[in-house]
């Protein structure tokens, strides 16, 4: 007697979903709408190529989920289709977060084929240089999250080694940088600021009434039609909004609340659907946002995460245990203050008998992922 197939189980008898590929956050839209100043700037620093002149290299800042990768790869997507001069390589230097790996995938998308792993950096800089002698094209490449090189000295070499590629080898490459600190060219040497971040160009947050716009472009495009209720698209914009203008955000909010309604085999996307997707996402969203807290502030998410349901008085007592200049009193409650409102933590009162009342504070966010962005 045969079984039958777990998946023949699952017949959505109500699909929400035209294409849901339009919410992906890797998606790069036709047009990018509120985004032609940016873009702009954009073609001014890569158009040089195509008269075989010097490419600008750029450095793009600006919140989480603002454009700034979509409108590189937008752009470049042009570039390649109007010219055969420059082709793009896109590295996210969370994954490629060494010198060697970097050096590596460049060499490789010039021609070579070196492994991964297992040669010194200087044998990987030569076969590169040789690669990009021989490619025919320049290669244009986009080191995301970029500020990830800047945190051990061996990963930050590898600015003064495509700065050599630049201005030493005479090699045609061009470099964009990416990244949520709009303070990092600041952090550079002078002479690699120069050559690698020529351009500093800067991302602004969308208004509630673009992301509105926004969100409705890729809604009709993604649902089947009256799938999403207008109503849905307003929650959805205004808090991408108060997250900083996340887009985002708000992208894979739609694209889970749609699962969450095949699941339960509706024919419409509610606002409930949307919440539940939501409360999903803002934790992602915020372990994101981990790395960019300050000192301080890490410390006393950690001492939270650690003693659940721990009073601000034990919490003090910690934290002066751990930092040889601690905190005053009132700094520390600022301190704690910010993080709830930043949504990682959240407090309530608690009485503490004839000694009064005082707050217990706990996490927001999941423990064992917290710790691990900490860590």
């Amino acid at each position: 007697m045969s079984k039958s197939n777990i998946f023949s189980r699952s017949n959505i008898e109500n699909s929400v979903f035209l294409d849901e590929r339009y919410l992906y956050s890797d998606f790069v839209p036709d047009r990018l709408p509120h985004r032609d100043k940016e873009i702009d700037s954009l073609v001014y620093c890569f158009e040089p190529v195509l008269k075989g002149r010097r490419i600008t290299n750029v450095f793009v800042a600006g919140p989480t989920g603002v454009g700034k990768t979509v409108s590189l790869k937008f752009v470049l997507r042009q570039l390649e289709d109007y010219s055969d001069r420059a082709k793009s390589l896109y590295l996210n230097c969370f994954e490629y977060n060494s010198r060697a790996s970097i050096l590596t995938a460049i060499a490789n998308f010039a021609g070579a084929a070196l492994p991964r792993r297992g040669l010194a950096t200087d044998e990987i800089f030569s076969t590169m240089l040789e690669s990009l002698r021989k490619c025919g094209f320049v290669p244009i490449v986009i080191l995301d999250e970029v500020d990830q090189l800047l945190l051990n000295s061996s990963s930050s070499k590898l600015l003064y080694d495509l700065l050599r590629v630049v201005e030493y080898e005479k090699q045609s490459i061009g470099i964009a940088m990416i990244s949520n600190d709009i303070e990092l060219p600041s952090k550079l040497e002078t002479r690699v600021k120069s050559s690698l971040a020529q351009n500093t160009l800067i991302f602004n947050s969308y208004s509630p009434d673009q992301l509105k716009k926004i969100l409705s472009e890729r809604v009709d495009v993604a649902f089947v039609k009256s799938a999403v209720d207008k109503e849905v698209i307003d929650v959805a914009a205004a808090r991408a909004a108060r997250l900083g203008g996340d887009c985002r955000v708000a992208l894979e909010a739609l694209l889970k609340a749609g699962r969450i309604a095949e699941k339960e085999n509706a024919s419409k996307v509610t606002v409930q659907h949307l919440q539940l997707a939501f409360d999903s996402a803002d934790s992602v969203s915020l372990l994101k946002g981990v790395k960019h807290l300050d000192e301080d502030e890490k410390i006393l998410l950690k001492i939270i995460a650690n003693e659940s349901g721990i009073n601000s008085g034990k919490i003090y007592s910690v934290y002066s245990s751990l930092k040889k200049e601690p905190l005053k009193e009132r700094r520390l409650r600022d301190v704690l203050a910010v993080l709830e409102k930043q949504n990682y933590i959240e407090s309530k009162q608690v009485s503490m008998g004839n000694m009064g009342k005082t707050k217990a504070f706990v996490l927001r966010v999941p423990k064992d992922s917290l710790l691990k962005e900490l860590s």
